[in-house]
């Protein structure tokens, strides 16, 4: 896999490579050092899963694929690209509600761009990092945005940005930067989801006692220390729904997980002003009935809501209705939800 060292280069000359080889984008900051790792995705279309996983399939048929490593003053520079696409609209969501399956819909069609959970996105917006970011983030997420949503094929029109499930924290942020452009955000029953970040447990409950697990939550670490893995997961997506329904607005749509199926995609695809052909349709709706984070396989999904729910617990269950179910419930009956919408 050839390398080119770009760092310490005037941004004269960065901009001419990037131009030249239209496929590179940013694949990871090294937050230490202050540089940028570029990958040459090249004309993949990024349909996996994460970005990171398109750029294993990419060099599994391009071992030659091209890495180019920049100092992070790149992204002082707002508009590397002047043929960038503005956002389309923006995805948020609770875990494991269905929003990867949302993205590969979007992402059938050719010409949408749809960037999913990028880690440069996730470092920058986490907490991880917050010395290399504090004064920087809103100027960098936009250069960020820029260079991923700059027309790599001549059939590039539309660009939208999955985020993680932590960045809804950065909601207001985000909406700030970019007023107007419609958000979504995907939520589910809260006795399916709290049973399935218990097991294993999720990630955030691994990094429960740490600056991450507090920004998740909201509350200082000696607060979170004293919490329960149910307490914790509990407040983590209280904290979730709390901000989106803080936040709703004329350009939101709340979806239930019960509400992404394919006779509802042509109201999501109106909600964020897309018009398809019928051709475009039966591309989009392929993934349906499909476990989305399978990439390459075409596993059939087996509905489990019914097998996570006879894991709720009494203790669960007196959890969920404490802090959680009122506000699942406001989402289900808000003027923004789906089916009032687009009643």
């Amino acid at each position: 896999m050839p390398r080119q060292d770009f760092r310490n280069r005037p941004i004269e000359e960065v901009k001419a490579l990037l131009d030249s080889q239209r496929g590179l984008l940013p694949l990871e900051l090294h937050c230490d050092n202050r540089e940028i790792t570029w990958f040459d995705f090249g004309d993949m279309h990024l349909r996996e899963t994460f970005l990171e996983i398109s750029a294993e399939e990419r060099l599994s048929q391009h071992a030659d694929a091209l890495t180019v490593v920049t100092d992070f003053d790149v992204l002082e520079t707002p508009d590397l690209y002047v043929d960038a696409l503005a956002p389309s609209g923006f995805i948020f969501h609770v875990g494991r509600c269905g929003s990867t399956l949302l993205a590969k819909v979007l992402s059938s069609l050719d010409r949408h761009i749809v960037i999913k959970e990028a880690e440069p996105v996730q470092q920058l917006l986490g907490v991880e990092y917050e010395e290399a970011f504090r004064d920087h983030r809103a100027s960098f997420f936009q250069s960020l945005l820029n260079i991923y949503g700059h027309k790599r094929l001549p059939e590039h029109e539309r660009f939208f940005v999955k985020f993680s499930s932590n960045h809804v924290k950065r909601l207001e942020m985000i909406r700030g930067l970019y007023p107007g452009v419609p958000w979504l955000f995907l939520y589910r029953n809260p006795y399916e989801i709290i049973p399935t970040l218990l097991e294993g447990p999720a990630w955030f409950i691994r990094n429960k006692n740490t600056p991450e697990g507090a920004f998740d939550a909201g509350l200082p670490i000696e607060a979170i220390e004293r919490m329960s893995d149910l307490a914790f997961s509990v407040r983590v997506e209280s904290s979730t729904l709390r901000i989106a329904i803080e936040n709703t607005c004329d350009h939101c749509l709340f979806v239930d997980y019960t509400q992404l199926k394919p006779e509802n995609l042509p109201r999501i695809l109106r909600f964020f002003g897309l018009k398809v052909t019928m051709e475009d349709y039966n591309k989009m709706f392929e993934p349906f009935g499909f476990y989305s984070k399978r990439d390459g396989e075409s596993v059939p999904f087996v509905p489990d809501s019914a097998a996570k729910r006879d894991k709720v617990t009494d203790e669960i269950r007196e959890a969920i209705e404490e802090e959680l179910w009122d506000l699942y419930q406001s989402l289900h009956h808000s003027e923004r939800n789906l089916e009032r919408v687009y009643s």
